[in-house]
């Protein structure tokens, strides 16, 4: 098969900054050696990789290397996260240019704030989402430049509250305050008003903040234009500021309780005021009795608590099951309230059960053996965490299932 020079010549120069004579030559002498084609054009891109062309961002692909970009900060926030054991602060949040926006991590503190202009070099990309998400790590470059860049300029897309996940960014969404208040923060010295609470649709309730005295009120409902999600207590949070646009509608919501399929809120990375249903498939084994932290709450082992040390544990009773409805799994915890109802005995029974066997594990056991299989309807927030999504209930109850209808359900679920 004939060689297309030129367009391989074409693919280098998107990469590297580089003469085209001098490219040509390059590439025509490796491939005179034998040298595979791909395995050539990577040769000449690492020879001229030091000079970095500037890269738009709607150029960007996964799994890119040594990138120069210049963007546009327009969220930014910073969270912990665990990396070998060691607890590390990381910044995240959306950058856009004139083609397009994408979410970005950096991996150190380089003093960024909302509305920067900055010039990246040595960025790299990731998969996030089903799209690049940048990387700017130590070894990156970031300089604020004096000058500003028009944003891309693209229609925001529409969804139901339900559909709403971390990372999506210019979205419309239609909905109802259900509650609100106003604070003031301090940012970079100047103090700004920001309004929170929480809306909802006919699908689900989210959270919100507007970093703008839209006049907002309880009850008002809203179509939101130019929005962004972002994750803040393990769930997402919508946020939206002078750059949106925001309409007063004439109309009322009606909300009513529905199950959420469990995929949804796996989806959506969590949620809150959530009502689900499924089966519990396996009870952890730190359920049961449990003795806490007299002063911090933090659950102790062998009577030592990583906060406050050596402490007289005050018992209490927990269950952390899994919930499958045949679409996701979720994790959920179940307070000593929920627990003693769902297991129709209190805590003091358990302990007296406990005492006189010489053996706590007698609990988890029984408590195994009452919930395992067991259909579950439950009401709740999800709450940070690592792994699986965890929900912590609210309010919960054993149900008798149809299992016909429950399985059309979840078809008509699925396919809608």
């Amino acid at each position: 098969m004939e060689i297309d020079i030129e367009a391989a010549v074409n693919e280098i120069l998107e990469a590297v900054d580089a003469d085209r004579e001098a490219v040509e030559k390059d590439l025509r002498k490796f491939l005179e050696y034998g040298v595979p084609l791909e395995h050539a054009k990577e040769a000449v891109i690492n020879k001229y990789g030091s000079v970095v062309k500037e890269k738009k961002l709607k150029d960007v692909r996964v799994n890119e290397r040594n990138m120069c970009v210049i963007a546009k900060v327009l969220a930014i926030d910073e969270r912990e996260v665990e990396v070998r054991g060691e607890r590390r602060k990381i910044y995240r949040g959306l950058l856009g240019d004139e083609t397009a926006v994408l979410p970005f991590t950096a991996w150190k503190d380089f003093g960024l704030q909302k509305g920067d202009v900055i010039k990246i070099k040595n960025a790299s990309s990731s998969e996030w989402e089903g799209q690049p998400r940048l990387s700017l790590s130590e070894w990156s470059e970031v300089e604020k430049v004096d000058y500003d860049i028009d944003l891309v300029k693209r229609p925001p897309q529409k969804y139901n509250l339900i559909d709403l996940r971390p990372g999506l960014s210019n979205v419309e969404v239609r909905g109802k305050i259900l509650s609100i208040e106003e604070r003031v923060v301090n940012i970079g010295g100047e103090e700004r008003k920001v309004f929170s609470g929480i809306m909802g649709d006919e699908t689900a309730k989210i959270r919100f903040t507007a970093w703008h005295d839209f006049g907002l009120k309880e009850g008002d409902v809203l179509k939101i234009k130019g929005g962004y999600i972002r994750k803040w207590r393990g769930a997402p949070q919508l946020i939206f500021d002078e750059n949106a646009e925001v309409e007063k509608l004439d109309e009322e919501i009606i909300m009513e309780e529905r199950i959420v399929p469990l995929y949804k809120i796996v989806e959506a990375g969590g949620g809150i005021e959530l009502n689900i249903q499924g089966v519990i498939l396996d009870v952890r084994k730190d359920s049961g009795i449990i003795f806490r932290c007299p002063k911090c709450n933090r659950r102790i082992r062998n009577g030592v608590c990583e906060e406050d040390g050596e402490v007289d544990g005050v018992p209490d009773l927990r269950i952390r099951a899994l919930l499958d409805d045949g679409t996701g799994a979720v994790d959920v915890i179940f307070n000593r309230e929920i627990s003693e109802r769902l297991l129709g005995k209190s805590m003091e029974e358990y302990l007296k059960i406990a005492k006189e066997a010489m053996d706590y594990g007698i609990v988890y056991e029984e408590i195994f053996d009452k919930l395992a299989a067991k259909p579950v309807r439950v009401k709740g927030d999800s709450m940070p965490s690592d792994f699986i999504i965890t929900i912590f209930a609210s309010d919960a109850q054993t149900v008798d299932i149809d299992e016909k209808e429950e399985a059309e359900q979840i078809l008509m679920q699925l396919e809608g």
